[in-house]
């Protein structure tokens, strides 16, 4: 493709000649299978999909999630209302979507953790109200083969690795004890911790971490000696973790996240308003996020300055009093379940804040459309785009001319998803300017503009300008 117009002069022949074409990159991919009804949230305030990777439907209410670099495990889950029923854990192929493999332990699943070769999968039984006795089994992780079964005389629900050494959690009341990783046998007597609900577990800085959430307490336990060290921090924490040097918990009834200081205990900074229930938390890549019990969306905070990031990542639609999405790392993403869109979906950390910022893109090998003027396909090449929006893939330009102007529309796909813009190129005055004129999925209402430029004989076009919301 070029801008040749065989009526020009020899001067305005060169300049037509040459092809110019600018991308910008910014959507979501298409689901791997399915997709996500996308809404806005009842307070009227805007989210985005900006780095939703996939979402995965599967065929029932998804609870548990744990994720390796070539599976990922999903508990179904009935309604929290009623009593627990005999529902499957499912191994899902990342590379098509599919369900692998189904296995059915005789319960309900509230808990996966990935220790070496195995899963371990906190049971509750059929029947139960999930505060009754439970079963861990330990599986073959890429198979779903039962290896053993322990039996528990209360509702053991969290558990975490600290270094060679695992730790259960009953949620109440409130007791952590030491395992034997191999045969899952009790290795330490129990330490009781509170007479009501402790609902989150977590390993960092020397210590271990519990939400005392009927107390309003974050605890810090010494694992050596036990020994207790208690804050009172009100609300009703649920979801704690420990990354860049502090102590993050979710405090539900307060809709915020709060940054602890790991030897005092004290807060760091402000808290962080991230939604109406915000529930559990998982780290990817220096960010934080946060999945919300009622809304649908998914808070990202930055770990290092304590600041949200972006929009709210919306997965689904709200459902008000609904079962918390579980989130799980997996590299420099996360992986998310609904219960009330039946669907998993992988957030990338590495998505730029949505707000707005710079972008550098180069595109090759699309100068093959000398004499396309009605605008049909008049080139397709390759693109990559830096800054504000990381991606690369194919690019496919339709090329108008009338007089002086030529008219590109640009219609991307890369990793990330596809949109549609649109750059003017007056062969007049020299000029080469581009907008987005549409955007598909997370990048829907994205704006951008900027200017375009090319290499001495014209095989790769740059473009350069911002993008933003």
């Amino acid at each position: 493709m070029s801008r040749v117009d065989t009526a020009s002069p020899p001067a305005r022949d060169s300049r037509l000649r040459r092809f110019r074409i600018a991308v910008i990159v910014a959507s979501v991919v298409a689901a791997i299978v399915g997709s996500v009804l996308l809404a806005t949230r009842d307070s009227g305030e805007k989210t985005t999909t900006l780095g939703v990777t996939a979402t995965l439907p599967v065929p029932g209410h998804p609870g548990a999630v744990i994720a390796g670099p070539d599976a990922l495990w999903v508990a179904l889950n009935g309604d929290s209302q009623q009593p627990v029923g005999n529902r499957p854990l499912l191994l899902l192929d990342l590379a098509t979507g599919a369900v692998a493999q189904t296995v059915y332990l005789g319960g309900q699943a509230s808990h996966l953790t990935h220790v070496g070769d195995r899963l371990i999968a906190s049971v509750q039984h059929v029947g139960s109200d999930g505060f009754g006795p439970t079963e861990l089994a330990a599986l073959e992780w890429r198979t779903g083969v039962v290896l053993l079964r322990r039996e528990f005389e209360g509702p053991v629900d969290q558990l975490v690795l600290r270094g060679n050494e695992l730790w259960a959690l009953e949620a109440r009341p409130g007791t952590l004890f030491r395992l034997d990783p191999g045969t899952l046998a009790p290795a330490s007597a129990p330490l009781g911790l509170s007479p009501g609900r402790t609902l989150g577990l977590a390993a960092g800085g020397g210590y271990l971490w519990v939400t005392a959430a009927d107390a309003g307490e974050v605890l810090r336990i010494d694992p050596a000696t036990y020994a207790i060290k208690r804050a009172q921090v009100g609300g009703f924490p649920i979801g704690i973790v420990v990354t860049g040097g502090s102590v993050w918990y979710a405090d539900r009834d307060a809709g915020k996240v709060v940054r602890l200081d790991p030897r005092t205990l004290r807060p760091v900074g402000e808290s962080i308003r991230v939604g109406t229930k915000p529930s559990w938390l998982a780290v990817a890549a220096g960010s934080l996020f946060v999945t919300d019990q009622d809304d649908g969306t998914v808070a990202r905070i930055d770990v290092h300055s304590g600041e949200k990031i972006g929009l709210p990542i919306r997965i689904a639609r709200p459902a008000k009093d609904g079962t918390g999405p579980a989130v799980t790392p997996a590299g420099n993403s996360v992986w998310v379940s609904s219960f009330a869109s039946n669907t998993v979906t992988r957030i990338k950390s590495t998505a730029r804040d949505d707000r707005g910022g710079k972008v550098t893109m180069r595109v090759a090998g699309a100068n093959n459309g000398q004499n396309v003027t009605d605008g049909s396909v008049a080139g397709v090449g390759r693109f990559t785009v830096s800054g504000a929006i990381t991606d690369n893939g194919t690019v496919v330009v339709y090329r108008t001319v009338k007089g002086p102007l030529i008219t590109l529309r640009v219609v991307t796909a890369g990793n990330n998803g596809a949109i549609t813009f649109v750059i003017k190129i007056d062969t007049n005055v020299g000029t080469s300017r581009w907008t987005i004129t549409s955007g598909t999925r997370a990048y829907k209402g994205l704006h951008g503009r900027g200017t375009e430029s090319e290499n001495a004989d014209y095989t790769v076009s740059t473009l350069i300008g911002t993008v933003s919301r």
